[in-house]
C-alpha cells in the first residue's frame, strides 16, 4: 500500500508537472509541439529533484542550456542534413553517458538529459512547426520545472539537506556520501557540520564494533550487543531531532551504557568513541549553530575536475560505458533514419537509451523488464483487440497509463506492459492506425531496442583486461594510499608540483571508477561481496574527497601532516585508525573525522574483497 501510496503521489507530480508545462506552451503558441515542452518538462524534474532548493535551482541554472540545446539542436539539425542531426545526439548522449562519474546524485541527471534530447529528437510532430517553436518548447520546460521546484520547497529549503544528515545517522548504503554531497551543495552550515563528521564516524565505529561482536565469546558479545542496541536507539531519537524543522522540547540528554562484562582494550576504546560521538551529536543538534561554516565554496568545482580527470583515460571503465552508448544510440538513429515518420521511432530509441547502463548486470535486468513486461503487455493487448472495438483503444490507453505509472519504480515490468497500451493505443487512435499491425511493429522495434542495448551494454572491448574483484581493490586501495602520501607530503611543507598531484587523483579516481563499475564480462561479486563492495566503494571516495580537501589546506595544517600518512599506511597495511590531532579548528576536525571514518568503511569491507 505505502508503494502504491507513492505511485499515485508520483503521477499527481507528474500530470502536474507536464500540465503545467504544455498550459504554458499552448497558451504561447506552440501549437503542436506543445507536447514536446510537457514532456521536456518531466525530464528536467527527474533530473532536479531531490536535494535542498538551493542546490536544486543552481543544478537547474547549469542544467537548463543543455536541455535546451539537447532538445532542439539534433532536431533543428535534422532539418538541414540527417547525418549532422545523428552526429549531434550522439555526443549529446556520450556526455549524458559521463555524467554519473560525478556520483549518485548525477544518475538522474545524465538520465535527463539524455531522454530529453531522444524524444526532443525521435517524436514524430504532426504539421509544421516553426524554429522558434522547437527552440521554445525546451526553454518553457525548463522555465515551469524552475517555478514548480521553487514553490515545493519555499516553506522549508533545507529539509532535504537535513533528512540526508538523519539518514547517514541511521546508516545504509550511500547514506553517508549522498549526506556530505547535500550539505556540500547547500549552504553548509556549522551544526550540520558537526552533525556530519561525527556521525559518519559513529556509522563506520558501528560496523567495526558489530564485526568485533561476532568473534567476541557469546557472553562477550551478548554484552556488547545491549549497547551497541542502545547507542543505535539513542542515534535514532537523535536522527528525527536532526530532520526535524527545529530541535524537539525535551530532547533526551545521552545516556551512557556500560557493558556487563569486561571487553577487549581496543573494542571498550571504540565504544568510548561511540558515545563521544553521540555527545557531539547531541549537542550540535540541541544548540543548531546556524552560522555558515568555514568551507570553501570552489571545493566542489575542483571535486568534480578531478573526477572528470579521472574518467577521460581509456582505463576508465565509465570512458568505456559512455562510447558504447554513443556507438549503440548511432546505430539506432540510423535504423530510424530508414523509418521516416514512424510514430513508434521515439519509442524505439528511448527504450535504447534506457537499457544501456554503466553496469553490465544492470543492462541485462533493464532489458528483461522491457522484453517481460512488452510480451505481456502485448498479449493482453492482443486479447483485447479480439474482444472490443477498436473505438475503445483510447480510453483502455489512459486507464493503463493511469494504473502503471504508481508502479514505474517498484514493478517496472507492470509499468513497461502498460506502455505497450498506452503507445499503440494512442497512435492507432490517434493516427488511424492498424491497431495489430501497430502491435507487431512495436513488438519488433522492441526487440531490436533490446538487441542493441545488450550488445553494446556486454560489448567488451578488445586489449582491456578483466581483472577479478581483489585485484581492483588492491589498485583502488593503492593508487589512494600514493595520493594520501603525497598530500601528507604537502602538508608537511615539502614541494609537490601541481601537474603531479593532479596524476595521482586522476588515477585515484580512475581505480575508483572500475572497483564499482568493472568491465563487461567481469565475474560478478558473491552476495556478501556484494554489500562490502557498496561499502568500500563509498569509503574510497570519501578519502579521495577529504583529500582533495587536505591539498587545499596545504601547508597551513602541518598537524594533519602525520594523521594523513597514518591514514595512508593504514588503508593498506591494515591496524587501527589513527586519531585526529588536538587544537584542530571547525573545518580541519570535519576532514579529519571523514578520514577516520571513511578509513574505517574500508576496513570494515577488506575482509570480504581481499
Amino acid at each position: 500500500m505505502k508503494a502504491l501510496a507513492q505511485g499515485a503521489t508520483m503521477l499527481v507530480v507528474i500530470v502536474i508537472v507536464v500540465g503545467s508545462a504544455a498550459g504554458v506552451g499552448a497558451a504561447l503558441g506552440l501549437g503542436n509541439v506543445t507536447i514536446l515542452a510537457g514532456l521536456t518538462a518531466l525530464f528536467c524534474f527527474i533530473a532536479a529533484n531531490g536535494g535542498p532548493l538551493r542546490a536544486d535551482l543552481k543544478l537547474l541554472a547549469a542544467f537548463a542550456p543543455a536541455v535546451i540545446i539537447g532538445g532542439a539542436l539534433p532536431r533543428l539539425l535534422g532539418e538541414v542534413s540527417l547525418i549532422a542531426a545523428i552526429a549531434a545526439l550522439v555526443v549529446i548522449v556520450f556526455i549524458a553517458s559521463l555524467l554519473p562519474v560525478f556520483g549518485t546524485r548525477f544518475v538522474t541527471v545524465g538520465l535527463g538529459l539524455g531522454m530529453a534530447s531522444v524524444f526532443g529528437y525521435g517524436y514524430q510532430l504532426t504539421g509544421s512547426e516553426s524554429l522558434w517553436q522547437i527552440v521554445a518548447a525546451p526553454a518553457i520546460a525548463v522555465g515551469v520545472v524552475i517555478i514548480l521546484r521553487t514553490l515545493m520547497s519555499a516553506g522549508d529549503p533545507d529539509k532535504p539537506t537535513r533528512v540526508a544528515l538523519a539518514g547517514a545517522l541511521i546508516g545504509g548504503t550511500g547514506t553517508a556520501e549522498r549526506a556530505a554531497r547535500v550539505w556540500l551543495a547547500d549552504r553548509p552550515r556549522v551544526w550540520q557540520s558537526r552533525v556530519l563528521g561525527a556521525g559518519a564516524r559513529f556509522r563506520a565505529t558501528m560496523g567495526v564494533l558489530k564485526g568485533r561482536q561476532q568473534a567476541l565469546p557469546p557472553e562477550q558479545a551478548e554484552a556488547l550487543a545491549e549497547v551497541i542496541q542502545a547507542a543505535e536507539d539513542q542515534m535514532a531519537t537523535l536522527a528525527e531531532a536532526v530532520k526535524a524543522k527545529s530541535t524537539p522540547d525535551g530532547l533526551p540528554p545521552v545516556e551512557r551504557k556500560s557493558p556487563k562484562v569486561t571487553l577487549p582494550g581496543a573494542t571498550e576504546r571504540l565504544l568510548d568513541d561511540l558515545w563521544r560521538l553521540l555527545d557531539t551529536v547531541h549537542d550540535a543538534v540541541t544548540t543548531r549553530d546556524r552560522s555558515t561554516s568555514n568551507f570553501p565554496r570552489h571545493f566542489i568545482e575542483q571535486a568534480l575536475r578531478r573526477e572528470v580527470a579521472g574518467t577521460f583515460s581509456w582505463r576508465s571503465a565509465q570512458l568505456r560505458h559512455a562510447i558504447r552508448c554513443a556507438i549503440g544510440m548511432a546505430i539506432a538513429l540510423t535504423i530510424a533514419a530508414f523509418r521516416p515518420g514512424d510514430p513508434l521511432t521515439v519509442s524505439f530509441l528511448m527504450t535504447t537509451f534506457a537499457i544501456m547502463q554503466p553496469e553490465w548486470r544492470d543492462t541485462l535486468a533493464k532489458a528483461w523488464q522491457r522484453v517481460g513486461g512488452a510480451l505481456a503487455g502485448a498479449a493482453v493487448l492482443a486479447l483485447v483487440l479480439w474482444l472490443l472495438p477498436q473505438s475503445a483503444l483510447m480510453p483502455i490507453a489512459l486507464v493503463a497509463l493511469l494504473i502503471g505509472f504508481p508502479f514505474m519504480q517498484t514493478l517496472p515490468m507492470l509499468f513497461n506492459g502498460c506502455m505497450v497500451f498506452l503507445s499503440v493505443g494512442l497512435n492507432a487512435s490517434s493516427r488511424h492506425l492498424d491497431p495489430v499491425s501497430t502491435l507487431i511493429e512495436y513488438v519488433l522495434l522492441m526487440a531490436g531496442a533490446v538487441a542493441i542495448g545488450l550488445l553494446f551494454g556486454f560489448l567488451a572491448v578488445p586489449g582491456v583486461p578483466r581483472p577479478p574483484l581483489s585485484a581492483r581493490f588492491a589498485d583502488a586501495t593503492a593508487e589512494l594510499q600514493r595520493l594520501l602520501r603525497m598530500v601528507a607530503g604537502l602538508l608537511r611543507g615539502d614541494e609537490v608540483l601541481g601537474r603531479a598531484i593532479g596524476v595521482r587523483f586522476r588515477d585515484a579516481a580512475r581505480a575508483h571508477q572500475n572497483l564499482v563499475a568493472p568491465e563487461p564480462g567481469s565475474k560478478a561479486p558473491a552476495a556478501d561481496q556484494q554489500e562490502a563492495l557498496e561499502e568500500a566503494g563509498e569509503g574510497l571516495r570519501g578519502l579521495a574527497a577529504s583529500s582533495l580537501a587536505l591539498f587545499r589546506l596545504g601547508s597551513t595544517a602541518p598537524a594533519l601532516a602525520d594523521f594523513t600518512a597514518d591514514a595512508a599506511r593504514v588503508l593498506v597495511n591494515g591496524g587501527e585508525a589513527p586519531e585526529p590531532p588536538a587544537g584542530l579548528d571547525d573545518e580541519q576536525q570535519l576532514i579529519a573525522d571523514m578520514v577516520v571514518a571513511d578509513l574505517l568503511r574500508v576496513q570494515h569491507a577488506r575482509p570480504q574483497l581481499v
